[in-house]
């Protein structure tokens, strides 16, 4: 038997709360929850925290999905339009969790000095210009065009369309850029608004064409012709993340092939090899189909290099912006339309990107309360 020698060693343990055997909150999450309450605003909590707006955006979904609820919720006033707060059924989360690791400290006290927290990062100062929503070669495009004319500082997070709005909603974002299609109306991201209740106080300001297909590695070697291929069991996937205007148009897809067979998308989705598996930009999918860890996943044309991979065309879509009307204002987000609409990012885009396309309404306000 080994025999340790006394106050050599110290215990450090770890808490978290599970629902129906599913992970629920730890550290991780209840550090994030307590900043978004305390400061009001999940990107300065991300910052505080030393961490990016998409993975705090990103835990506090999983939380939404696992619970079935909200845990936060906009704040409304203010002249930045207010800002984010815990739900009361976060709020009841974060203390159950913090009730319950109290004990356990307690308990290890006795003995044990509790560990303490970790070292928070400081937080530099407030970006002039903040875009949470769809990730976009375009708006990487504008925004190297805007800092030649502009020195301005500016934050992106990757985090869907959904995601995107919901920002706005909270009052995280200036720009939301967004592409989802409405399978009611056949129109895109203009109908969205009023289920995010910030049709009254958002506009939409016309972006620009995409083209949107299969990407299948050189060759195309397992023949992969629609969407339908990929229900074989010989295809695996990449999938975008959830709340994605991509995600959304491939669910669009799938539950036209279930409602054709009399059955529920759940029961195809199952069948999909990697259909869980999620990318968060069009770069990862093109990259993950070129490295064979995927034979094929739904992205833009202009994320394919045709040197490296094959593109197979499906439709074309809508990007756009969406702005609350009152930030328009901004030094930043006049400085960014400007470039928008401006000739040098026309002919950027035309002479060195496959398939985004700039139209007459590019930089226009097409939808206002």
């Amino acid at each position: 038997m080994i025999v340790l020698p006394e106050g050599h060693y110290v215990p450090h343990f770890d808490v978290w709360l599970e629902k129906e055997g599913k992970y629920l909150i730890g550290e991780r999450e209840a550090r994030i929850l307590d900043k978004v309450h305390s400061l009001g605003s999940i990107m300065t909590a991300a910052r505080v925290l030393g961490t990016t707006y998409a993975h705090a955006w990103n835990v506090l979904e999983q939380l939404k999905v696992t619970l079935g609820e909200e845990v936060v919720k906009a704040r409304r006033g203010g002249s930045a339009g207010g800002g984010t707060a815990l739900t009361e059924r976060g709020i009841s989360l974060l203390k159950e969790y913090r009730l319950l690791e109290g004990k356990v400290g307690t308990f290890l006290s006795e003995k044990y000095p509790t560990p303490k927290e970790g070292k928070l990062f400081k937080v530099d100062a407030t970006p002039e210009l903040t875009i949470i929503g769809s990730h976009c070669i375009g708006l990487e495009i504008l925004l190297r065009q805007l800092l030649k004319s502009t020195p301005i500082t500016y934050e992106v997070a990757n985090v869907g369309s959904s995601g995107g709005l919901a920002a706005i909603m909270l009052g995280e974002a200036d720009i939301a850029g967004i592409h989802l299609l409405d399978e009611v109306s056949s129109q895109y991201n203009t109908p969205f608004l009023k289920r995010y209740w910030i049709a009254d106080r958002t506009v939409i300001i016309r972006g620009y064409i995409r083209e949107q297909g299969l990407i299948v590695a050189k060759g195309n070697p397992k023949n992969i012709t629609s969407v339908n291929d990929l229900l074989r069991q010989d295809v695996k996937i990449i999938n975008r993340e959830l709340g994605s205007g991509t995600r959304t148009q491939l669910d669009i897809y799938i539950r036209k092939i279930a409602d054709s067979r009399g059955v529920k998308i759940r029961d195809l989705t199952q069948k999909i090899k990697g259909y869980e598996t999620e990318a968060m930009s069009h770069a990862e999918v093109a990259q993950a189909v070129n490295q064979g860890k995927a034979d094929v996943g739904l992205g833009i044309r202009a994320a394919v290099d045709p040197n490296l991979l094959d593109f197979l065309p499906l439709f074309e879509e809508q990007f756009d912006f969406a702005i609350e009307e009152r930030r328009l204002s901004k030094p930043a987000i006049s400085a960014f339309l400007e470039v928008l609409k401006s000739s040098d990012f026309k002919k950027e885009i035309e002479s060195h990107t496959r398939g985004i396309r700039i139209t007459k309404d590019t930089g226009t306000i097409i939808y206002r309360p």
